[in-house]
């Protein structure tokens, strides 16, 4: 089990809150393209939120819709956004406003980040989806495999794979090209058809397609490294609103350095990937 397991909206709130760009609410009275807010923190004068880029749904019966708000009004005790392109939320929904940053671009720079660390923050990592077939002495392997540690035989019981030694290392490697593959000795090896194969190694962090999908890689890593680089993306020139954002760079990626500093995973006996 790994010892994070933050998932993708998660860490964009994370890194929003650090860019100082998040406010969270949930969905009351929504019509086409508006829906009523009272919650403390969008307690904001008349077209307080009116310039601010996006609002999410991020969790519930419309989630995944977005718009630009257009139009905020303070009525106590209910306060109406209006935005566009007109939508009917649902009642209960979440939902996510942003000022400085879109949704997407929170992503793609949390991708950006799990990618820098792809060979240092490595998982422990075990397919068995490769079954043995006569005569061959290559099978497609994950290209996530950086490093292999054993490959195991499956014994006639379907699922055991512990009664014998693991395959000599010797009669075996991988190598990665086009694509990635793990190759017998024709020699020293013979193939018994139908049993499978149980690799075990490390591999790189996938990146995250999904809002559910987790990451075990240090979210403090990856929130502090996606906000510098968020940062760096709206630095232009020499006027204000460029020198903030290089202050605010420098200090996410000081962090984010000292975070990265403390990755890295024992891979002694460990057999690494052939790139050819």
């Amino acid at each position: 089990m790994a010892i994070y397991n933050y998932t993708r909206r998660q860490l964009r709130h994370l890194t929003a809150r650090l860019c100082n760009d998040l406010i969270t609410g949930t969905v009351t009275s929504p019509a086409s393209g508006t829906f009523i807010c009272a919650e403390s923190g969008w307690e904001k004068p008349d077209d307080y939120f009116n310039d601010w880029i996006e609002v999410f749904d991020y969790s519930g019966t419309n989630v995944g819709t977005s718009g630009n708000p257009t139009d905020w009004t303070k009525t106590t005790p209910s306060h109406t956004l209006t935005f566009a392109p007109a939508a009917t939320l649902t009642a209960g929904d979440l939902v996510e406003m942003h000022q400085r940053f879109s949704v997407n671009e929170y992503n793609d720079f949390i991708n950006l980040a799990i990618d820098m660390v792809a060979k240092e923050a490595l998982i422990n990592k075990i397919d068995t989806s490769i079954d043995l077939a006569t005569d061959t002495y290559q099978y497609g392997l994950s290209t996530q495999f950086l490093y292999v540690y054993r490959i195991e035989l499956e014994s006639a019981t379907a699922g055991v794979y512990n009664t014998a030694k693991p395959v000599d290392p010797r009669y075996w490697r991988v190598i990665k090209g086009t694509t990635t593959y793990v190759e017998f000795v024709e020699d020293t090896f013979t193939p018994t058809d139908g049993r499978a194969i149980r690799i075990t190694g490390l591999a790189s962090p996938s990146k995250l397609d999904t809002d559910t999908e987790e990451s075990p890689v240090n979210p403090a890593y990856i929130a502090y490294q996606a906000a510098a680089l968020l940062h760096q993306s709206r630095i232009r020139g020499a006027d204000s609103d460029s020198e903030y954002h290089a202050q605010q760079m420098t200090l996410s990626q000081a962090v984010a350095d000292r975070e990265r500093e403390r990755m890295g995973v024992g891979i002694s006996g460990a057999i690494p990937v052939i790139e050819v």
